[in-house]
């Protein structure tokens, strides 16, 4: 048998250091950009989650609250979960019961916030809803007072983006027609214990970068009242969290709630004054 020879080995020389450069920070940038998106999926599928899998149990909220001073005063309230009193185990203890309460006026309570609601759902199911209302209220000589609206804490959830989200609160602001109107701040999610970390961290520096918009409406505007919903007490600690949470560990209980009141209804008053003149 003949042997060949053994031919020697080639070696192929590296690639350039530019080439080389360029290969390794497409890969890279392929890395990043799918970790990114990764992260991104996760993060939508765990924040609808962490609220999705409670029932939307929700009691209608309209009617008139009794007052003392015999002035009726018509509020709407627009939103999410947050004005549709998800959370308290009682209608009195929702926002627009407590806040109608609190300020011991007559009132006729409009309730058309919906839970899960985005600021898109707000424009599309809600305000022509109100459009509707203002028109009834017309032919009999009647008007809205105030519109109370709960918005922002599902566009984190739907990453809305910011631009959007503006554009979406201007609709909602001018669809108040006049009357004036109150913007609850987006609450301070770092204490959703529900949420787990990091989540909760990211949902919280979104909803504070949202959460700028209302407050800039709030100044810039003398028809629009920013309320503050977003500092917990000094005097409730962490660990004392559970006690103003709901069951779902998510939305506030009536307890919670009852926190807010009092900066909602200092927004109303201001909101409101001088009071509306219409008799019942």
């Amino acid at each position: 048998m003949r042997w060949l020879p053994r031919l020697p080995a080639r070696h192929l020389p590296p690639p350039p250091p530019p080439a080389r450069a360029l290969r390794n920070g497409i890969i890279a940038g392929g890395i990043a950009a799918g970790a990114v998106s990764s992260v991104s999926a996760i993060a939508y599928l765990q924040a609808r989650l962490a609220v999705s899998n409670e029932p939307y149990v929700t009691t209608p909220l309209d009617g008139h609250v009794d007052g003392e001073n015999g002035v009726l005063c018509r509020i709407v309230w627009l939103g999410d979960s947050l004005a549709a009193g998800m959370g308290a185990i009682s209608p009195e203890l929702s926002i627009p019961r407590l806040v109608a309460t609190g300020r011991n006026q007559d009132t006729r309570l409009h309730v058309f916030a919906v839970p899960g609601a985005t600021s898109e759902d707000v424009i599309r199911t809600q305000l022509p809803a109100l459009h509707q209302l203002r028109h009834g209220l017309g032919q009999i000589g009647q008007r809205i007072d105030a519109i109370g609206i709960t918005v922002g804490a599902n566009d984190i959830s739907s990453f809305t983006p910011r631009h959007r989200f503006r554009a979406n609160v201007r609709k909602i602001v001018l669809a108040a027609d006049g009357a004036p109107v109150v913007l609850v701040s987006i609450p301070q999610l770092s204490d959703a214990i529900r949420l787990p970390r990091p989540l909760r961290t990211i949902a919280s520096v979104r909803a504070l970068w949202l959460d700028l918009v209302l407050r800039k409406f709030g100044r810039e505007r003398d028809d629009v009242h920013y309320a503050s919903v977003r500092r917990r007490p000094d005097w409730i600690r962490r660990r004392d969290l559970r006690n103003f949470l709901a069951a779902d560990r998510f939305h506030p209980s009536g307890a919670g709630y009852a926190l807010w009141a009092d900066h909602i209804i200092e927004a109303f008053d201001t909101a409101l004054a001088p009071a509306a003149t219409t008799t019942i």
